[in-house]
C-alpha cells in the first residue's frame, strides 16, 4: 500500500519534518575552531602570498595564483559580465505569444460576452408616454 504524504513515515523519507531544523544543534565546534585558527594566520598567509607572488625564482603559474588571491582579499572577486544578443524576431516570436494571449484572454470571457455587433452606440433616454424618441451618438 502506498504511503500518503502527510504520514510521519513519509515525512522521514523525505527529509526533514516540517518545523524542524535539520541541524538544531547548529555548526559543530569544530569549524569555529578552525574559522578562528585561519583568522589568526591570516596576516602570515598573507604574507607567504606576497613573498610568493613578488619571488622571481618561482613558478610562474604560482606567482599569478598567488596574486590573485591577494587582489581578490583585498578588492574582492571582478563582476563577470556576459555578453548577450537579443533577437527580437526570433522565428515570430513575439507574434506567437500575442496570438496565445489573445486565444487566452477570448477563452477566459464568457461565451456571450465573445459575440460582437457592430453598429452606431444608441443612448436610450426615458421617454414620455407616447413619445419616440432616442438620441444616437456617434
Amino acid at each position: 500500500m502506498a504511503r500518503k504524504q502527510n504520514e510521519p513515515e513519509a515525512c522521514k523519507a523525505r527529509g526533514f519534518q516540517k518545523g524542524r531544523s535539520g541541524n538544531p544543534k547548529g555548526r559543530p565546534p569544530i569549524i569555529r575552531e578552525v574559522q578562528e585558527m585561519a583568522k589568526e594566520l591570516t596576516p602570515a598567509l598573507i604574507s607567504n602570498l606576497f613573498e610568493i607572488a613578488t619571488d622571481d625564482r618561482a613558478n610562474a603559474s604560482a606567482r599569478v595564483q598567488a596574486s590573485v588571491a591577494l587582489l581578490d582579499r583585498g578588492w574582492g572577486r571582478p563582476k563577470q559580465s556576459v555578453d548577450v544578443k537579443v533577437d527580437h524576431n526570433a522565428s515570430g516570436l513575439a507574434t506567437a505569444i500575442a496570438a496565445a494571449q489573445e486565444r487566452m484572454r477570448l477563452a477566459a470571457m464568457p461565451q456571450e460576452a465573445t459575440d460582437i455587433i457592430e453598429g452606431t452606440v444608441i443612448d436610450a433616454q426615458p421617454v414620455e408616454a407616447g413619445t419616440q424618441s432616442f438620441r444616437t451618438h456617434t
